[in-house]
This record gives structure tokens, sequence and C-alpha cells, in this order.
């Protein structure tokens, strides 16, 4: 008998490690949608009471979702236990109006990989101290939502190996000092079509291993000197549609050994001296147009196209 006993625990357990795969019935998971081809897939729409919603998780006890989306829906809040004894990598609110993101601190989403936020409002705003459990957040995204300052809660919260943080039309005005610095595992940065009107190199690590920064479509005027030092492993920067004249070459110190991609389009950038740099050192993709030479494309552009009457330094 004692001899049979690891056989059946055995057993047991790959009984428990089959139930977690696949989707429930879909009866147990009514109003909600489950598919499963490749990965499985959790849609809920249309809700507004979160009793219901946390029926479904109830009733999908130990199963695993690759995905939860939940959408078009109206909720006080999303029930800190509702994923108790489910396993989820990515979670997804898209049109979903809330009081609080949750009641409290969420249990059992310590796994969590990914979580992006689209047109979602959140009237209290985000309390970024709910996301302390996700131990394990790769990836955050913020699509068309209201975040006027990313301040210091945000660093004192978020999972410091995150790797991938995008604003996107979140009417996000400012960095406060500090609120990113400490997030040394941060691969793409961006924060498109928000209020930024200036940029500062403390808001980030040093040395910073960033591959990919964006700050297309905002209200920039001026590059700091020192703006992108540091960051030997810069690979792509958007800069797109902004009101940027001069872009010195001392913001690039040490940072131009890998940079692939340098888009500047919609800058009325002026090409005299200062941007001889650029010029001799162009990276393979590089756009934008110097507004004193009629429009022309920098990529077109030869060193001795600029007109340069004034000493370099």
């Amino acid at each position: 008998m004692w001899i049979l006993l690891p056989g059946i625990v055995y057993v047991l357990l790959q009984s428990c490690s089959a139930r977690q795969s696949g989707c429930p019935p879909a009866s147990q998971v009514e109003p909600c949608v489950c598919t499963n081809s490749g990965i499985t897939y959790l849609k809920c729409q249309n809700i507004d009471d979160t009793d219901t919603l946390s029926n479904v998780f109830i009733k999908s006890s130990n199963y695993r979702y690759t995905e939860v989306h939940i959408e078009q829906s109206v909720l006080q809040f999303l029930p800190s236990d509702m994923f108790q004894g489910v396993q989820i990598k990515e979670l997804h609110l898209k049109n979903v109006t809330l009081v609080e993101l949750f009641d409290e601190e969420p249990n059992n989403l310590d796994m969590l990989d990914v979580l992006h936020i689209e047109r979602t409002n959140v009237f209290r705003g985000m309390n970024w101290e709910l996301l302390k459990p996700m131990k394990n957040l790769r990836v955050l995204t913020v699509y068309f939502d209201s975040i006027p300052t990313l301040e210091l809660d945000f660093s004192e919260s978020v999972n410091k190996n995150l790797q991938q943080l995008t604003f996107y039309g979140t009417e996000t005005a400012e960095i406060s000092q500090g609120a990113l610095e400490n997030f040394e595992k941060l691969e793409k940065v961006a924060f498109e079509a928000c209020e930024l009107t200036e940029l500062k190199r403390s808001m980030f690590p040093h040395p910073f291993n960033v591959k990919v920064l964006h700050f297309n479509d905002n209200k920039l005027t001026t590059i700091p000197k020192n703006m992108f030092t540091g960051m030997p492993n810069l690979q792509t920067l958007g800069l797109r549609k902004n009101q940027i004249s001069v872009l010195p070459a001392t913001a690039f110190v040490g940072s131009l050994e890998k940079l692939e991609y340098l888009f500047l389009d919609n800058n009325p950038l002026r090409c005299d001296c200062k941007i001889l740099w650029l010029i001799k050192h162009k990276p393979l993709g590089l756009t934008g147009t110097c507004y004193n030479l009629q429009d022309q494309n920098l990529k077109d552009i030869e060193v001795t196209d600029i007109p340069c009457i004034e000493p370099l330094f």
C-alpha cells in the first residue's frame, strides 16, 4: 500500500493540472465567453454587476486563462478576490467605467504579465498602490485615460522589473522627479499623444538600458543637453509632432552606437551648424525636414548643404 501511494499522488496531481487547461463548460462562464485556440481567452462584455463577474471566476476555479478581457462594462470596482483560484497572464480593460480599479489590493495576480487599460474611466483616478500584488508585471499600457501627472507613488507601487511602459492619449503633462528612475529593466518607454512640455534626464535611471523611447505628439520645445546620455542600448527614438528646433549633439553622448531609428517628423528643425553632428552620423532610419532649407528631408541632406556661418562649439 505504501508503495502505491506516490503513484496515487502523482495521478491526483496530474488530474488537478488537467483541470486547469482549456475552457470551462460554456454555461459556467456565462455571460462571458471562453475560447481556446492556442491560448485560453475569456471575454466579458456588458457587465454591470460585480457579483456576476465574481461568479464567473468562482466557477472557473483551478482554470488558467492566458487573457481576460473585460469590455463595455460599468462597475463600482473589480472585486479584489475575484481571481482567487484562477491564474491569468494578461488582463485587458477596455471601455469600462469604474469608481475604483479594485476595492482593495487584488489576490492571486502575482503571475500577471500584462495589464492593458484602454478608454477606462476610473472616477477616483489611478491608484497605483493597487498594482503592488502584481509582482511579475512586465508590460503596462494605458490608452486614452486621464493621468495628468505620473507621481512618486508609481515608483513605490509598480514592479521594478517592468519591461514596457506605454501611455497614449493620457493627458500626461508631467513626470515627477523619481517616478521612473528606479525602473532599470525598462526596454521600452512611450508617452505619446500626451501633454508633456519638458523632459529631464533625471526622469530615468543612469545608466539606462532602454531600447525604445517614444515621445511623439507632445508639446516639447527643447531637448536637455544630456537627455539621452548613458543609454548605450538605445535603438529607436521617436520625437515626432513636437516643436523642437534644435537637437544638441551633447544629448546623445554615449548613445549613438546602436541608434538605428530617429523620428523627427513635424518639428520646426533648424538645420545649421548645430545639426552637423546628425548629418555626419545619420541613423539607418531618419525622418524629419529642415524648415530653413525648404523642408528638405534630413536623410537627403549632405554636410555641404548646411549653412554653417557660426562656430560649431
